[in-house]
């Protein structure tokens, strides 16, 4: 059998920034920053936020968090989502706020991959305008992906049949917001005689590869009853939206597997583990 690769997706439900920033502009972010969700909210954190001008005091400023498809580069205009708002108020010159932090409305983008960027933004007579952004970044020190609604994705293909009863063609699952949609082009009977025994599709959150041997042990985030099939024929475009609940947060494996009820319980006719691994 061969596969299609599917795309490496994370989870990310806490991002944090280090570091000062050095590049001194009028108004400037400071030290860390931080966004934390909580249900409906969403918590937003700023070491310090620094008015550097001689005089005067600052028109209205706000922190925002973005959700953007693209890493934001700091100069264009910004084009995504804004998953949180934290508005500060005014800021005298030569002063700073220390230590903001609030827990404001959570509002979540479409089940997706995306980056995020807090920008430092203060209303002008043209609107609102960027003064200092940051883009979150992982360990590497690279920006870093976030999975919001739960999103997950893949897929695989199988040339012919395993001889008894499992997958041909194209096997494939999508998730979002707590559905999964499961899909197999054929779930086929090659057995001489007889009806299988009732079938089962089951997607699993592994902490290592599965690869048919032994016991499959990990996370079951999806199930859904297939059915019996007659030796020799097949059940075509099998496709079924079902529950979905993603594993603890951290790098697993997918698999799907193909059950089938025997005497003692489920027994896995066929199964394929989809490449890479994905971070939930």
């Amino acid at each position: 059998m061969t596969f299609v690769r599917p795309k490496l997706f994370s989870l990310l439900l806490f991002a944090f920034l280090l570091g000062p920033s050095v590049r001194g502009q009028d108004i400037d972010l400071v030290g860390n920053v931080s966004w934390q969700t909580f249900g409906r909210g969403i918590r937003i954190q700023a070491e310090r936020i620094q008015n550097n001008r001689d005089r005067g005091v600052s028109d209205f400023l706000r922190l925002q968090i973005w959700a953007t498809t693209n890493v934001y580069d700091g100069v264009s205009d910004i084009t995504g989502y804004v998953i949180g708002t934290f508005n500060l108020g005014f800021l005298d010159a030569g002063s700073s706020i220390v230590n903001a932090s609030r827990t404001v409305r959570f509002f979540r983008p479409p089940p997706g991959l995306y980056y995020t960027t807090i920008t430092l933004e203060e209303d002008t007579t043209n609107g609102f305008v960027i003064m200092d952004s940051e883009n979150f970044i992982n360990s590497q020190d690279a920006p870093d992906l976030v999975n919001f609604g739960g999103f997950g994705q893949g897929s695989a293909h199988f040339d012919a049949g395993n001889g008894d009863v499992g997958f041909v063609g194209d096997v494939s699952w999508l998730a979002g917001n707590g559905r999964v949609q499961l899909f197999a082009e054929q779930i086929l009977n090659e057995r001489a005689s007889g009806r299988s025994g009732v079938l089962r599709i089951r997607l699993w959150a592994t902490s290592t590869e599965y690869e048919g041997v032994g016991a499959l042990q990990g996370y079951p985030m999806a199930t859904r009853r297939v059915g019996r099939v007659n030796a020799g024929f097949y059940l075509a475009d099998f496709s079924r939206v079902t529950f979905f609940r993603p594993p603890p947060s951290d790098t697993y494996w997918v698999t799907m597997t193909l059950e089938e009820l025997v005497r003692g319980g489920w027994n896995i006719v066929d199964f394929a583990t989809f490449p890479d691994q994905s971070i939930f």
